[in-house]
């Protein structure tokens, strides 16, 4: 099933300029009176503007937009401002996710700004201040601060080669760091494709929530998750068995270094559910320890595949990296994954729920 767009409407604009920037049609608003007139009358007062060749000559954006401010829309996202670049295609789309997620952003920036002056991250790992931010600069800011920060904590301890790895509870981001950042300027969130620079970061869907399952063949492990609520079993919400339960079981986390009561018999209980799952189809008694450790073995391959991703791939060997541990789960399976790729040394914080 396709997903729905991310806009209300789309209306063609009467107007042409030449791939030189040179007037062919020169811009008509009152041919839009209208269509926009019914969209103000919609409550639509957000707006993309995407010209064709508005990369090499902005003029005719810049006057829609102000058209449209005077008109009564409250925003308007224009391309050749936010990539302006010679793809339309890419350029239309950032343009829209950047209308899309203005008022809210907005609002939200606008509320916290209040309380003084304030930087936000944007997705290439840098700062902005409030009046220079846009929301197209901020859609992996998060994933880019653990870039930055995985960096510092390389350096601090005497490494500038370091492999951030940063294990959440529905997914794992990995990044490479060696003296400088790498950076892509093209990137997908979703189903859309914005030109915007970007720390590149590699996902992949196993963390701490994601669910530990049988699908009739074999053991897997994700790509849905526990999430918050329930959460996993272990929480005694009625969540499913997920690879944070996998890890209690086999003693890798202590329980009292949580803020949230953690128990052992839902867990447990879960586990036989699928045990004796797998018994009836399969007519085979397999032990606990060894399904959990084929879950364990499964989650840590899909992340240690991540790395190879970053690094083999593009030709560096991740033995001379150190792998910097952090997230919610990042302390439950750095180790294991570390010993898959031959690295040497393991950077985790002290607050890390890690006992082996």
């Amino acid at each position: 099933d396709r997903p729905a767009p991310l806009y209300a409407e789309v209306i063609e604009v009467p107007e042409r300029l030449g791939p030189r920037g040179e007037v062919i049609e020169p811009l008509d608003t009152s041919a839009l009176d209208g269509p926009v007139d019914a969209l103000l009358a919609r409550g639509v007062t957000v707006a993309a503007v995407a010209l064709l060749h508005a990369y090499r000559d902005p003029r005719h954006e810049r006057d829609l937009e102000r058209w449209l401010l005077d008109r009564g829309f409250d925003h308007v996202s224009r391309s050749s401002d936010l990539a302006p670049s010679i793809k339309i295609v890419p350029r239309a789309q950032t343009a829209v996710v950047d209308a899309y997620l203005s008022p809210v952003v907005r609002d939200y920036v606008d509320r916290v700004g209040a309380l003084g002056d304030l930087l936000m991250m944007t997705s290439a790992g840098g700062l902005l201040d409030t009046a220079a931010f846009r929301p197209k600069d901020s859609l992996l800011s998060g994933p880019a601060g653990g870039v930055v920060g995985a960096a510092r904590a390389g350096r601090v301890s005497g490494r500038d080669h370091v492999i951030g790895f940063d294990m959440g509870g529905t997914s794992t981001d990995v990044a490479r760091y060696d003296g400088d950042y790498e950076y892509v300027y093209e990137h997908r969130v979703g189903s859309a494709r914005l030109v915007a620079p970007a720390l590149a970061v590699e996902t992949v869907a196993a963390g701490g929530g994601s669910i530990c399952w049988l699908d009739g063949e074999r053991l897997r492990v994700g790509p849905q998750s526990g999430g918050a609520q329930p959460g996993p079993a272990c929480y005694g919400a009625g969540g499913p068995l997920t690879l944070t339960d996998v890890n209690l079981l086999l003693g890798r986390l202590d329980p009292s270094r949580f803020e949230i009561p953690v128990t052992r018999d839902p867990a447990h209980r879960r586990l036989q559910a699928l045990r004796d799952e797998l018994e009836a189809r399969t007519g085979r008694s397999i032990p606990d320890d060894e399904l959990l450790e084929g879950w364990l073995a499964i989650a840590n391959e899909a992340m240690a595949s991540a790395i190879r991703r970053i690094s083999l791939r593009r030709g560096y060997d991740p033995a001379g990296y150190a792998l910097v541990a952090f997230g919610g789960a990042g302390g439950q399976h750095a180790c294991g994954v570390a010993e898959q790729l031959e690295m040497r040394r393991v950077i985790v914080p002290r607050d890390a729920a890690l006992l082996s």
